[in-house]
This record gives structure tokens, C-alpha cells and sequence, in this order.
């Protein structure tokens, strides 16, 4: 099975390629708006990729020849798609519907990544069913990108999730990486204690969306992790699993750190339609995940 993975240079981009590169039945192809970041993983085709331009991802699908597209190509920055409006949308919203006009037309299976903030955290955790409210612009840009994929008909499937946390050789740290630095290091770490989320391990992330993209089930899917927590929570976890100080934690609130977009704050989302669907794909919480990404990390720094 041919599956193209935009956004190939991130960190679930990362993930999925691998793993796509130790099965012998697929065959990963990667596209970016940057050269290939992790070659080290193996040879697989790759194009430079502009969502934003419609002609430009028809080319590349058309080069691709794709069974399946995962277009996981987004500007994150929450708050960097605040101060820059013009390029989340052209990205977030232009990049979705462009991707996903571009499958319909050749009959394309399209596994589509979203977020949890395309809900306003009033009344967490939630199902797939339940309304969307987007508070911030790049949550605004999200929601908008669903709405495009729908709209271009042909076969999708919307994947939501949040708190994204993992290792791959040259990304950039997340969370975790960042929490367990200042840590180790003796240094203060101010985490909030009233945003409430379902952390997700990068690798199941990329097991849920890979089994999304070989399947013909359609509509909208949580993929997320298996626990509901704060940040503060998820911090003191992190500390216990690595050993780390956690007295060196300070709870603050989401206010004291005047951002400058909003966040969702009472949210997280429920994994029952996922389980159900795929039963033999596991759901890891948060101490699962934070194992294996130490055995990750400590591989990785014996190399």
C-alpha cells in the first residue's frame, strides 16, 4: 500500500515513516515544504510540498500515485497562528482543502489530522459528536480545515488529538523534553493546573493514524491518549516516571501567562468509537507512554 505522509518532517510525520518502513506490504512516501529531515530512517520517495498551493499538491499526488494520504502538514504554533493569521489560514484551512479536493478527485483515501481545540474546553472530555466551538485562530483555522475535508466529498477520515509528545533525532523538544531539561538541570519549571488534555505518545499517534488509513471506515475519530488529565498532572508524572524533582514544579494558572491566544481549558477527548473500531490497536496512557519514551531517550543517547 502506497501512503504519502505530508508534513513528513515532524514528529508524527517521523513516526509514521518509520513505520512505515518496517513493513514489507507498505511502500512510505513523504512530502514537506522543507528537504527530508530524517533520511536516516531509510530511503523513501519525497517531494517538496506547498499545501497552500493547490497546483503544487496535485503535482506531487499526481507523482505520488498514492493509495492514501495522511496530511498531517499544519502550522501548530498556537500562538504564532495568532500573530500570523494570513499564513495559518493559507496552511491550516487553503492546505486541508486543497489536499482533500485533490483526493476526491482521484478517489484518494484521505486520513486527515485535527485537534482537540476545535472545541472551547467548557465541558470536556468529548466525543466526536459533540459541537465544535473554536475559541483561538489557529483552533478557527482547524475547524475550517475539517469543514473543507467534508466538503470535498470522496473518502476521509478526521483524526483529533493534542498534547503531542515523543523523541526523534532533530526535532525540536516538546513538553516533556523541555519539563524533564529544566529538571535535570535544577531549574524551576511553572506549569498550569487548569488545562485539562489527553496526552499522546507520538508513536501510538502514528499506530492509530496508520490503522485509520488502511481501513474503509469513514467520518471523524479521537486519537488520542487513554487518560484525561491536567498539565500539572501530567508534569508530576513525567517527574515520577524519570526520576525527576517534582517540588521544582510551581502550579500556575493559564492566565498568568498572558499568551496571546486562547486555550481550551476544561477538554480532553473520549477513545470509545476508536477502541471499538479497532479493538487490537492499544490506547496508551500516560505512564506507558512516558516508559517508552525514556527507554527512547536513554537508546538514544547511548548511540
Amino acid at each position: 500500500m502506497r501512503i504519502l505522509v505530508t508534513g513528513s518532517n515532524g514528529l508524527l510525520g517521523t513516526k509514521l515513516l518509520e513505520r512505515l518502513l518496517a513493513d514489507p506490504a507498505a511502500q512510505p512516501l513523504g512530502a514537506d515544504h522543507t528537504d527530508r529531515q530524517n533520511g536516516y530512517l531509510g530511503p523513501a520517495p519525497f517531494w517538496r510540498l506547498d499545501v497552500a498551493n493547490a497546483a503544487n499538491v496535485e503535482q506531487v499526488i499526481d507523482a505520488a500515485r498514492p493509495d492514501a494520504v495522511i496530511h498531517a502538514a499544519a502550522l501548530t504554533n498556537v500562538d504564532a497562528c495568532e500573530r500570523e493569521r494570513e499564513l495559518a489560514s493559507a496552511i491550516n484551512t487553503d492546505g486541508a482543502a486543497n489536499v482533500a479536493r485533490a483526493c476526491a478527485a482521484r478517489d484518494i483515501r484521505l486520513v486527515h489530522l485535527s485537534t482537540e481545540y476545535v472545541f472551547d474546553g467548557q465541558a470536556g472530555p468529548y466525543r466526536e459528536t459533540d459541537p465544535v466551538h473554536p475559541l483561538g485562530w489557529y483552533a478557527q483555522t482547524k475547524e475550517a480545515g475539517e469543514r473543507a475535508v467534508m466538503a470535498a466529498g470522496g473518502r476521509w477520515t478526521i483524526a483529533r488529538t493534542t498534547i503531542i509528545y515523543g523523541y526523534a533525532a532533530h526535532r525540536r523538544p516538546d513538553f516533556v523534553r523541555w519539563l524533564i531539561g529544566r529538571l535535570r538541570d535544577g531549574q524551576r519549571a511553572p506549569i498550569v493546573h487548569d488545562q485539562i488534555g489527553s496526552p499522546t505518545l507520538a508513536d501510538n499517534l502514528a499506530e492509530m493514524v496508520l490503522a485509520l488509513a488502511r481501513s474503509d471506515v469513514g467520518g471523524v475519530f479521537n486519537t488520542v491518549g487513554a487518560d484525561v488529565l491536567s498539565r500539572l498532572d501530567f508534569a508530576r508524572q513525567v517527574a515520577a516516571v524519570f526520576d525527576l524533582d517534582a517540588s521544582l514544579i510551581d502550579p500556575i494558572t493559564t492566565a498568568e501567562l498572558d499568551q496571546p491566544a486562547p486555550r481550551p481549558l476544561k477538554a480532553g477527548l473520549l477513545m470509545d468509537r476508536f477502541r471499538a473500531a479497532f479493538p487490537a490497536v492499544p490506547v496508551l496512557g500516560v505512564r506507558d507512554g512516558l516508559t517508552i519514551l525514556k527507554n527512547q531517550l536513554r537508546v538514544a543517547s547511548s548511540e
